[in-house]
């Protein structure tokens, strides 16, 4: 009973997730102009089938207001299995002119509704060359409206780096939350701790004319314990390790011709008093892009996956095909579609859909 509520919690019913995650993945070239671009939206749909869709909406808005103080807002939403994500952004950021004086800044920020009422506010302090070379370590403070004693503090360092060479993008973070005491008769009966941490990474290489490798990565941990009084006997605790990555390569086959070699990777531990859930995930993503007309490309590719749920194994084989359109340089938008090919192949036509995805990606 708890494995087939595990299935339905955490999308383990769909034994394409590594798949879709991975060919759902914008280029990462259109990945840095979205993180570099002052004005953006981004957007991604994917039709698993009519119960579940994911979906992932991100928006950013820079509006200079006087001398150099600036407002920007970002919205990040994803709904996905287990994923209900909603955060709304605000900031005020004060920038240097590029190239000239000191190259320091500093923002007030504050989100005011995010996901499971984590709002938060905070401050942060940092290099600005421009919105390509950039440094910062912010100051976070979680759950400001709710009546506790202290609250969670965050510290996180995030970036970019842009050069002939290569691109970066980093963010990590460290929750801690403050001992938070049980009272009973004005007595203390229980104290519980929490702590998180995570790490986010997008790193693209251009050593080589033709080859160009890179790394996407997505790591979060979280730890809570609960301990009685006044034996001091630990009665509950749980952990939580999540890690998304992959590691690719692309390749310049021809002047109209590129290959994309990816190795994603997925693996999921949860612990706690009464269960144990372990998945552990290794992909292959093949595709061929190849440019039919200025604004058109074509993609061919081949996927596969190998899943280890709970000591049981399996694995999924799908064939690719997309389409992909580009508007000067301002807009992108992707086609995908998987197509089954697992043996015995269908015998119907409607049952070779494999999960449909479409990708947009606007900066100005």
């Amino acid at each position: 009973m708890i494995f087939l509520f595990l299935l339905s919690l955490l999308g383990d019913d769909n034994t394409l997730y590594l798949m879709d995650r991975s060919f759902s993945l914008l280029p990462v070239e259109e990945e840095f102009r979205f993180l570099y671009c002052k004005n953006g939206v981004q957007t991604t749909h994917g039709s698993r089938n009519p119960e579940n869709l994911h979906e992932i909406y991100r928006v950013k808005i820079w509006m200079p207001l006087f001398s150099k103080i600036i407002f920007e807002y970002n919205l990040e939403k994803e709904d996905d299995y287990y994923i209900k994500k909603e955060e709304h952004l605000f900031k005020l950021r004060w920038v240097p002119e590029e190239n000239a004086g000191i190259p320091a800044s500093f923002s007030l920020f504050l989100s005011p509704e995010s996901s499971k009422s984590n709002r938060y506010f905070g401050m942060g302090f940092g290099y600005w060359e421009n919105t390509k070379n950039n440094h910062f370590l912010n100051i976070v403070i979680h759950e400001f409206d709710q009546h506790f004693t202290d609250h969670p503090i965050s510290v996180e360092l995030q970036g970019c780096v842009n050069s002939n060479q290569a691109d970066l993008y980093y963010k990590y973070y460290k929750t801690i939350k403050p001992e938070e005491k049980f009272l009973e008769n004005n007595e203390e009966v229980g104290h519980a701790e929490y702590d998180a941490i995570g790490l986010k990474n997008i790193l693209y290489y251009r050593i080589l004319p033709k080859i160009s490798p890179g790394l996407r990565l997505n790591y979060t941990k979280s730890d809570s314990s609960y301990v009685s009084m006044p034996e001091d006997t630990l009665v509950y605790s749980s952990n939580t390790e999540n890690l998304l990555t992959e590691l690719f390569i692309k390749t310049k086959a021809s002047e109209k011709s590129t290959i994309y070699i990816g190795l994603p990777m997925n693996w999921k531990h949860i612990k706690n008093d009464s269960l144990e859930y372990k998945r552990k995930w290794l992909g292959l993503t093949l595709l061929y892009n190849h440019i039919l007309f200025t604004n058109l490309d074509l993609t061919l590719g081949l996927q596969k996956s190998w899943r280890n749920l709970n000591e049981q194994k399996n694995s999924e084989t799908r064939a690719v095909l997309g389409l992909n359109l580009r508007f000067n340089e301002e807009t992108y938008i992707a086609f995908r579609q998987g197509i089954e090919l697992d043996f015995p192949l269908p015998d119907k036509l409607n049952d070779y859909n494999n999960h449909t995805y479409l990708m947009f990606n606007h900066c100005f």
